[in-house]
């Protein structure tokens, strides 16, 4: 830790030394998801958010091109559009379903899947204008109880981002190219104001890939896809003052794969080919209302649905191998959410008070659907359990602001889980349990430069249907597993450092979290347990410069996990890593450009089979131009070169070797 913290302040000298352009930095940026809306230094958390500019100039695939500079959080698995996890603060690992301990949203809806050798998350980040990652247990209290990881909060596009001042219509054409795996993407998004309040958005996206090359020319087997993708969006509202708002949204994400890899999240041939259809879907429906002459009333109705489906079939392996696993099979998760919330903002003198309290329901259906036959007459599966999850949960959480200068969250969240097994299983009777996630928040700003926060947190993950229900593994006594985590930092912000209206902020956290009763599968026996006991420390450091001409930005993760129990290191921990970012700007023609270089050490703290990896340094260039008059006025043009020097390396936690050298260009057009 004593390194860890060295390296993160000479990182401050590095960017403090650099510069980044404009008067704002990416940690002076609005949080959203944490309460009362603030700024990102000022919220006493660890959260990033990333914003539409920077979607753009990652020119993604998917959302993990996007986490790459992110502290914290990482995209594993692989980079195989059904292949992609996430790991926030070393929970998530290669292979596990420890999606039950992050929580992943997209405009409120949260998302879930869970299937032996697939990734848990299917999008294209093309639909997206924002992302919110909160790193730690605390985020439980507003989201749901088991957020040991953190939070990954998506926000799709709005008409309003492609209607300027009195325009009653709107449309963007792009095109996107990519030289390595011969990727193409091709997006249209029509936006449309007919009458004052009302905004409508149409997207569609169709984006195909050939097998992509790593840094020695090896094509990683699998990686070729196609995927359509569509947004269909709507706002209206009403009343005086526009105190009324609905808003309801639909979108799908889809693709076909025939003869492809079975196992996404690395390349293992012993699991054959099979053919498969995917199919991703998100609505939400939302109303608010916000009376301007009442601060007591700030309220939320929110409902959605969410339904993953994987369809897969004509295994080569079918008539080899008897397994299950081989069999033709539709998987799904559906799910139907329901959330009340109210934010009652109330002041006095010397303070600010904002009281958030809610109700939440879930209900999920898991299925995984065989042929009847006389070797199967259930059409079950034992090691993927089918069956339904109704979870109901009430929280209050209140942000109290003194003189300007202190800020105090506490926070308790209660849930309740009824877990049932499917028709078709053994298990009999259901299983119940109750969580309980309390926390309490600081920020303190001390000088106008310099502030420092802290928080406690506990949460609860209960068991789910996998751990609780399956035919060979399963326990109906499982415990919760519990959570206490521990964070301080310190946060910094200054204009005028050395140019005119310069601006450098920076934010440094240090945590330390503790798992209990971990479920795991015990070593004398495949039956998940409450055998676990895991500490993760860790710090996290974010910074930004920006000036009219240069900026830079720093993201550096160190983190350290050891299973207790036998006194071995988590096989889930990320290597240590930094990203740094230098570039310029000529704003006077638009123009930006730059150089990001991403600095893993190798991670040699493992256990068990898990083999350790190499450090490696990647660099990568882009630049952009956007003008504003002349013939290509409302025109948009990048390049990017990925990993430029074609060196040939994996990330830890992924199971193939990353993309050689990639060249991308993208060209887009407002209308």
């Amino acid at each position: 830790m004593r390194l860890a913290i060295a390296a993160a302040a000479s990182i401050a000298t590095v960017v403090a030394s650099s510069a980044h352009a404009g008067e704002t930095t990416q940690l002076d940026r609005i949080v959203i998801s944490a309460g009362k809306e603030k700024v990102a230094i000022e919220t006493p958390q660890s959260v990033s958010v990333v914003n539409q500019e920077d979607l753009e100039a990652a020119q993604p695939t998917t959302i993990g091109d996007v986490l790459t500079d992110l502290p914290g959080v990482k995209a594993i698995g692989s980079e195989r559009v059904l292949g992609e996890s996430f790991n926030i603060r070393g929970i998530g690992a290669l292979g596990s379903s420890d999606e039950n301990r992050l929580i992943v949203r997209v405009d409120g809806a949260t998302k879930f899947h869970e299937q032996y050798r697939m990734g848990s998350f299917f999008a294209d980040p093309e639909l997206f204008k924002g992302i919110e990652v909160l790193r730690g247990p605390a985020s439980s209290t507003l989201y749901g109880a088991g957020a040991l990881g953190g939070v990954i909060d998506v926000t799709t596009k709005d008409a309003a981002d492609y209607l300027k001042g009195d325009d009653k219509y709107g449309f963007r054409q792009k095109f996107e190219f990519q030289s390595n795996e011969s990727g193409f993407l091709t997006s249209s998004i029509a936006a449309a104001r007919p009458v004052e309040g009302l905004d409508f958005l149409g997207a569609f996206n169709y984006r195909r890939a050939g097998e992509y090359e790593d840094g020695d020319g090896n094509a990683v087997t699998g990686s070729d896809f196609e995927a359509p993708s569509g947004l269909l969006k709507g706002t209206y509202q009403f009343g005086p003052d526009m105190e009324h708002k609905l808003r309801a949204s639909f979108q799908q994400w889809m693709t076909e794969d025939k003869n492809d890899n079975y196992a996404q999240t690395n390349t293992s041939v012993q699991f054959g080919n099979i053919d498969r259809e995917v199919k991703d879907q998100t609505g939400v429906l939302s109303y608010n209302y916000q009376p301007s002459g009442n601060p007591l009333i700030d309220l939320e109705v929110f409902g959605s649905y969410s339904n993953t489906e994987v369809d897969q079939y004509n295994s080569t392996l079918k008539d080899i191998n008897p397994s299950a696993l081989f069999q033709d099979t539709f998987y799904a998760y559906e799910t139907w959410q329901a959330r009340a919330e109210n934010t009652a903002a109330f002041s006095g003198d010397n303070y600010e008070n904002y009281l958030i309290t809610g109700v939440s329901y879930a209900f999920q259906t898991r299925t995984a659907d065989q042929p009847v036959t006389s070797t199967n007459p259930s059409g079950s599966i034992t090691f993927h359990p089918g069956g339904e999850s109704a979870q109901y949960g009430a929280y209050v959480q209140n942000e109290l602001v003194l003189w300007d200068k202190l800020t105090l969250i506490p926070g308790v969240r209660v849930d309740y889980t009824e877990l049932t097994p499917a028709d078709s299983l053994s298990q009999g009777a259901g299983v119940e349990n109750t969580a309980f996630s309390p926390k309490l928040a600081a920020h303190y700003q001390m000088t106008p430069n310099w502030g420092v926060f802290g928080s406690l947190s506990y949460t609860e993950r209960m068991p789910v249907l996998d751990e609780v229900f399956d035919a060979t593994s399963g326990n109906l006594n499982l415990d919760p597993e519990k959570s206490f985590n521990v964070e301080g930092g310190v946060a910094a912000s200054f204009r005028n450092v050395a140019l005119e209206n310069d601006a450098l902020t920076a934010k440094a956290t240090l945590f330390h979290n503790d798992v209990k009763d971990l479920i795991e599968r015990a070593n004398t026996s495949s039956t998940y347990f409450n055998v676990g006991e895991a500490e993760i420390v860790g710090v996290e450091f974010e910074a930004s410069y920006q000036s009219t001409y240069f900026f830079s930005r720093a993201a550096y993760t160190a983190i350290r996990g050891e299973n207790k129990e036998d006194d071995t290191d988590l096989n889930s921990i990320p290597a240590d890593e930094l990203v740094l970012t230098l570039g310029g700007r000529l704003p006077e023609y638009n123009v930006d450009f730059g150089w990001r270089g991403v600095m893993a050490a190798g991670q040699d703290k493992v256990s068990g089979t898990t083999l350790p990896t190499s450090g490696y340094t990647v660099h990568n260039l882009f630049a952009s131009w956007k003008p504003d008059e002349g013939l290509f006025q409302d025109s948009e043009f990048r390049f990017g070169v990925e990993n430029l020097l074609d060196q040939n390396y994996r990330e830890h936690l992924s199971g193939d070797n990353a993309a050689g050298r990639t060249f991308r260009i993208t060209l887009a057009r407002q209308f």
